[in-house]
């Protein structure tokens, strides 16, 4: 038996050992080593196996199948293992993959494998600037693989079924265009494989929308300009005249580094953003409440419900506010509420994402270097032709038209709130008649006032005021509270004056008693003490 059969055949063992493990074991710390288990089996079966696939097909198609496959596999795991979780459970991601394994080490171990014939690249392709591509390449491809899972299913709160659909995009994207551009010069293709790359990050990052459409669009660009590329880097980085095993085990190192390079970037940078972005969820959803036409006991039931909501979503989880409106007790407007906060809440949390989409495309971009180690056609090549060119370049020039397209649907505002300036709010926020609309618009003046004196939004001083943390420094002295109440009841006197609600002589032996009243009897006669 042949070393490369074996080391297969070896990789085959392991990797099935190593899955069931995953899928049977009970505790974190055996999942992690069926996971240890499944890495080794995968590297050495990987290796082994692109050296029987050109001893079968040959070495130049075995290259590209075996690059194709490998990007492809990477592409649609994630998608299928959403379906398999949903429709199952999440160890049936594990178990499945046995019986896959036992029938190819079957296949393996009974079929007989051709001698491999010696053939010659010419010295036109670099196999250290190629390898080098395969890790920028990765690491910018990580974000779309994973980020994409993670805003589909995690952020918008669509199915896993709904996500894999949704991510086929990607492997379709680069199926189609490795074909359609194989032909074209492979400088040109990494360099307008890279770009297509890159574009279609920046089109993740830039989503106007929690739309599948747009997300299957950019998606579909990120898997056309990857499977361009790599189309050309399995050629460049095995060189047929290599071992095919060793070099075959440095493109999967490659690739996997890129992998970690990518996360060890855009991990850190996501955290951070979506602690900004779950922050400002929170001001937003309170200006959304703030400004529902509604009766203010059903508004502060509202607020209350939503509060509360929040505060029991476990930590680095999306609040899911489906049970807040979905209570028969809410009114229709109230439900709507709900789902304008739901809404923004969404659309706050995926600009989040758009740094690290920002960071995988420069990642992505300096695979470009990669075209100085395939800059002259390898011997044997077919001449470039005009159609493949021609498609490689619109599909370059599709990144653009993605990303104006975006901005035309309002990307750069997308997920921005602007906070209430209390200083400059209007005297009548609320309109409406009646003692209830009444009540609330002298509440938002006096709002409005305390907030303008501590020079805080109305958004954070309500949530500073209500106790939560994080969102306003305030040190609540006696010093501070009373000068907050004055300034608070002199807004609201001013606005009423604005409205005429009250005759101004009566307006004035109100601001009269204000000033010269105690602090306990000005927030004895509002409630507050």
């Amino acid at each position: 038996m042949a070393a490369d059969q074996t080391l297969t055949l070896g990789g085959l063992v392991l990797f099935a050992a190593g899955s069931t493990w995953c899928g049977v074991t009970g505790s974190l710390a055996g999942l992690f080593a069926g996971r240890v288990v499944q890495g080794i089996g995968a590297a050495a079966l990987l290796a082994g196996a692109l050296e029987l696939l050109s001893a079968h097909v040959g070495r130049d198609r075995g290259r590209r199948l075996w690059s194709g496959a490998a990007t492809a596999g990477l592409a649609v795991g994630p998608a299928l293992g959403g379906a398999l979780t949903e429709a199952f459970d999440w160890r049936v991601i594990f178990i499945a993959q046995v019986p896959v394994a036992l029938l190819a080490l079957a296949v393996l171990a009974t079929s007989r494998t051709p001698e491999l014939e010696p053939e010659s690249d010419g010295p036109s392709t670099n196999p250290l600037w190629a390898t080098a591509g395969y890790v920028t390449l990765f690491a910018g491809l990580v974000a779309a693989l994973f980020l994409g899972v993670l805003l589909l299913v995690e952020i918008w709160r669509f199915s896993p079924l709904a996500a894999a659909f949704v991510m086929m995009a990607l492997p379709a994207g680069t199926i189609v265009a490795s074909r359609l551009t194989a032909t074209a010069g492979p400088a040109v293709r990494v360099v307008g494989g890279t770009l297509a790359l890159s574009a279609g990050l920046l089109g993740l990052a830039f989503l106007p929308a929690a739309s599948l459409t747009w997300a299957a669009a950019a998606l579909f660009l990120c898997g056309a300009g990857s499977g361009v590329v790599t189309r050309v880097l399995s050629s460049a980085a095995v060189p047929a005249s290599a071992p095919l095993v060793r070099s075959g085990g440095s493109v999967v190192a490659a690739k996997h580094a890129g992998l970690v390079l990518g996360l060890v970037v855009i991990a850190p940078l996501l955290a951070g953003t979506l602690t900004d972005g779950a922050e400002q969820a929170v001001v937003t959803g309170t200006g959304v409440l703030l400004d529902a036409r509604m009766p203010v006991q059903e508004k502060l039931s509202l607020a209350l419900s939503v509060r509360d909501t929040f505060a029991e979503a476990p930590r680095g989880a999306v609040p899911d506010l489906a049970a807040v409106a979905d209570t028969t007790d809410r009114s229709a407007a109230a439900t709507a509420v709900v789902e304008e906060v739901d809404q923004r809440l969404s659309a706050v949390l995926t600009r989040a994402f758009r740094p690290a989409f920002l960071a995988a495309a420069a990642l992505a971009l300096l695979t470009i270097l990669a075209a100085f180690g395939v800059r002259k056609t390898p011997m044997g090549y077919a001449r470039s032709r005009a159609a493949p060119t021609a498609i490689l370049a619109v599909l370059v020039l599709a990144g653009p038209a993605l990303v104006g397209a975006e901005a035309a649907a309002g990307a750069r505002d997308y997920g921005r709130y602007q906070e209430t300036d209390p200083c400059a709010a209007p005297a009548d926020p609320y309109p409406g008649e009646g003692v209830d609309a009444l009540v609330q618009r002298v509440a938002y003046g006096a709002l409005h006032g305390a907030a303008c004196e501590l020079g805080l939004s109305r958004e954070r001083f309500l949530l500073a005021l209500a106790g939560q943390p994080g969102f306003a420094d305030v040190e609540w002295d006696l010093e501070t509270v009373e000068r907050t109440v004055r300034a608070a009841a002199n807004k609201a006197l001013d606005d009423i004056e604005q409205r005429g609600d009250l005759p101004g002589w009566t307006i004035s032996l109100v601001r009269a008693a204000v000033r010269s009243m105690p602090l306990e009897e000005i927030l004895r006669a509002v409630g507050l003490k």
